[in-house]
Protein backbone atom coordinates (compact mmCIF):
# COMPACT_ATOMS: atom_id res chain seq x y z
CA UNK A 1 0.00 0.00 0.00
CA UNK A 2 1.22 3.47 -0.90
CA UNK A 3 1.25 6.10 1.83
CA UNK A 4 -1.72 8.32 0.94
CA UNK A 5 0.16 11.62 0.82
CA UNK A 6 2.85 10.11 -1.46
CA UNK A 7 0.10 8.77 -3.73
CA UNK A 8 -1.50 12.22 -3.85
CA UNK A 9 1.74 13.99 -4.78
CA UNK A 10 2.59 11.39 -7.44
CA UNK A 11 -0.93 11.57 -8.88
CA UNK A 12 -0.82 15.37 -9.02
CA UNK A 13 2.47 15.26 -10.95
CA UNK A 14 1.23 12.49 -13.25
CA UNK A 15 -1.90 14.54 -13.98
CA UNK A 16 0.22 17.61 -14.72
CA UNK A 17 2.44 15.58 -17.05
CA UNK A 18 -0.54 14.14 -18.91
CA UNK A 19 -1.94 17.63 -19.25
CA UNK A 20 1.36 19.18 -20.34
CA UNK A 21 2.00 16.59 -23.03
CA UNK A 22 -1.60 16.77 -24.22
CA UNK A 23 -1.57 20.56 -24.51
CA UNK A 24 1.83 20.52 -26.20
CA UNK A 25 0.51 18.03 -28.75
CA UNK A 26 -2.52 20.28 -29.31
CA UNK A 27 -0.29 23.31 -29.67
CA UNK A 28 1.88 21.48 -32.21
CA UNK A 29 -1.20 20.37 -34.16
CA UNK A 30 -2.80 23.81 -34.05
CA UNK A 31 0.45 25.50 -35.12
CA UNK A 32 0.64 23.20 -38.13
CA UNK A 33 -2.97 24.13 -39.02
CA UNK A 34 -2.36 27.87 -38.72
CA UNK A 35 -1.02 28.60 -42.25
CA UNK A 36 -4.16 27.00 -43.73
CA UNK A 37 -6.35 28.93 -41.30
CA UNK A 38 -4.73 32.28 -42.14
CA UNK A 39 -4.79 31.61 -45.89
CA UNK A 40 -8.54 31.05 -45.95
CA UNK A 41 -9.92 32.56 -42.77
CA UNK A 42 -13.62 31.92 -42.38
CA UNK A 43 -14.89 31.51 -38.83
CA UNK A 44 -17.49 28.87 -39.72
CA UNK A 45 -14.95 26.84 -41.65
CA UNK A 46 -12.57 26.90 -38.69
CA UNK A 47 -15.21 25.81 -36.21
CA UNK A 48 -13.80 22.29 -36.53
CA UNK A 49 -10.54 23.50 -34.99
CA UNK A 50 -12.39 24.80 -31.93
CA UNK A 51 -14.35 21.58 -31.58
CA UNK A 52 -11.21 19.44 -31.86
CA UNK A 53 -9.45 21.57 -29.25
CA UNK A 54 -12.45 21.34 -26.94
CA UNK A 55 -12.79 17.58 -27.40
CA UNK A 56 -9.13 16.87 -26.75
CA UNK A 57 -9.06 19.09 -23.67
CA UNK A 58 -12.14 17.36 -22.23
CA UNK A 59 -10.52 14.02 -23.08
CA UNK A 60 -7.37 15.00 -21.17
CA UNK A 61 -9.43 15.81 -18.09
CA UNK A 62 -11.30 12.51 -18.36
CA UNK A 63 -8.02 10.58 -18.57
CA UNK A 64 -6.72 12.41 -15.50
CA UNK A 65 -9.93 11.64 -13.59
CA UNK A 66 -9.54 8.02 -14.65
CA UNK A 67 -5.97 7.87 -13.35
CA UNK A 68 -7.04 9.15 -9.93
CA UNK A 69 -9.99 6.73 -9.91
CA UNK A 70 -7.72 3.84 -10.84
CA UNK A 71 -5.49 4.49 -7.85
CA UNK A 72 -8.47 4.75 -5.51
CA UNK A 73 -9.73 1.41 -6.78
CA UNK A 74 -6.26 -0.21 -6.77
CA UNK A 75 -5.69 0.88 -3.18
CA UNK A 76 -9.16 -0.38 -2.12
CA UNK A 77 -10.22 3.08 -1.00
CA UNK A 78 -13.64 2.62 -2.59
CA UNK A 79 -15.67 -0.54 -3.28
CA UNK A 80 -15.56 -0.61 -7.10
CA UNK A 81 -14.21 1.25 -10.11
CA UNK A 82 -17.52 2.96 -10.91
CA UNK A 83 -17.68 4.45 -7.41
CA UNK A 84 -14.02 5.44 -7.69
CA UNK A 85 -14.67 7.14 -11.02
CA UNK A 86 -17.73 8.92 -9.63
CA UNK A 87 -15.83 10.15 -6.56
CA UNK A 88 -12.84 11.17 -8.64
CA UNK A 89 -14.99 13.14 -11.09
CA UNK A 90 -16.80 14.90 -8.26
CA UNK A 91 -13.51 15.73 -6.53
CA UNK A 92 -11.55 16.74 -9.65
CA UNK A 93 -14.25 19.17 -10.74
CA UNK A 94 -14.69 20.40 -7.13
CA UNK A 95 -18.36 19.44 -7.30
CA UNK A 96 -17.99 17.39 -4.12
CA UNK A 97 -21.44 15.92 -3.52
CA UNK A 98 -20.27 14.21 -0.33
CA UNK A 99 -22.35 11.08 -0.79
CA UNK A 100 -19.16 9.04 -1.32
CA UNK A 101 -16.18 9.70 0.93
CA UNK A 102 -12.71 8.25 1.27
CA UNK A 103 -11.55 6.53 4.44
CA UNK A 104 -9.80 8.65 7.06
CA UNK A 105 -6.18 8.20 5.87
CA UNK A 106 -7.13 9.02 2.26
CA UNK A 107 -9.27 12.12 2.83
CA UNK A 108 -6.42 14.51 2.13
CA UNK A 109 -5.86 12.80 -1.23
CA UNK A 110 -9.36 13.81 -2.33
CA UNK A 111 -8.63 17.40 -1.36
CA UNK A 112 -5.38 17.37 -3.35
CA UNK A 113 -7.26 15.95 -6.34
CA UNK A 114 -9.60 18.95 -6.16
CA UNK A 115 -6.67 21.35 -6.05
CA UNK A 116 -5.02 19.58 -8.97
CA UNK A 117 -8.26 19.61 -10.96
CA UNK A 118 -8.83 23.32 -10.45
CA UNK A 119 -5.29 24.16 -11.56
CA UNK A 120 -5.47 21.91 -14.62
CA UNK A 121 -8.87 23.25 -15.65
CA UNK A 122 -7.50 26.78 -15.32
CA UNK A 123 -4.55 25.81 -17.49
CA UNK A 124 -6.96 24.43 -20.10
CA UNK A 125 -9.07 27.58 -20.01
CA UNK A 126 -5.98 29.75 -20.50
CA UNK A 127 -4.85 27.61 -23.42
CA UNK A 128 -8.27 27.72 -25.08
CA UNK A 129 -8.52 31.49 -24.51
CA UNK A 130 -5.10 32.00 -26.13
CA UNK A 131 -6.09 30.04 -29.22
CA UNK A 132 -9.40 31.89 -29.56
CA UNK A 133 -7.60 35.23 -29.09
CA UNK A 134 -5.30 34.34 -31.96
CA UNK A 135 -8.32 33.61 -34.15
CA UNK A 136 -9.87 36.97 -33.27
CA UNK A 137 -6.58 38.79 -33.89
CA UNK A 138 -6.49 37.24 -37.36
CA UNK A 139 -10.10 38.22 -37.97
CA UNK A 140 -9.47 41.81 -36.87
CA UNK A 141 -6.36 42.06 -39.10
CA UNK A 142 -8.38 40.80 -42.06
CA UNK A 143 -11.19 43.22 -41.33
CA UNK A 144 -8.77 46.15 -41.09
CA UNK A 145 -7.14 45.17 -44.37
CA UNK A 146 -10.54 45.03 -46.06
CA UNK A 147 -11.48 48.39 -44.52
CA UNK A 148 -8.28 49.83 -46.04
CA UNK A 149 -6.90 51.11 -42.76
CA UNK A 150 -3.73 49.11 -43.09
CA UNK A 151 -1.27 49.45 -46.00
CA UNK A 152 -3.09 52.31 -47.71
CA UNK A 153 -2.38 52.73 -51.39
CA UNK A 154 -1.43 56.21 -52.61
CA UNK A 155 -4.49 58.09 -53.84
CA UNK A 156 -4.61 59.21 -57.49
CA UNK A 157 -5.30 62.81 -58.51
CA UNK A 158 -7.62 63.96 -61.30
CA UNK A 159 -4.75 64.06 -63.79
CA UNK A 160 -3.79 60.43 -63.03
CA UNK A 161 -0.62 61.17 -61.08
CA UNK A 162 -0.25 59.50 -57.71
CA UNK A 163 0.42 61.55 -54.63
CA UNK A 164 0.85 60.66 -51.00
CA UNK A 165 -2.12 61.29 -48.71
CA UNK A 166 -1.75 63.97 -46.05
CA UNK A 167 -0.67 62.92 -42.58
CA UNK A 168 -3.51 61.59 -40.40
CA UNK A 169 -6.01 61.98 -43.24
CA UNK A 170 -9.15 60.19 -42.11
CA UNK A 171 -7.55 58.87 -38.95
CA UNK A 172 -7.88 60.33 -35.47
CA UNK A 173 -4.78 61.81 -33.89
CA UNK A 174 -3.24 59.87 -31.05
Amino acid sequence: MLPPILAAVVLAFVSALIHAFGLLALLYWQTRQWPRIEADFRPRRNLAVFLILFGVIVGLHLVEIGVWAGVYWWQNCLPDFETSLYFSGASYTTLGYGDVVLSRPWRLVGALESLSGVLLMGWSAAFFFTVISRFFDTRIRRWLQKADWVNREPAATKNGKAHEPKQNQGQPEV
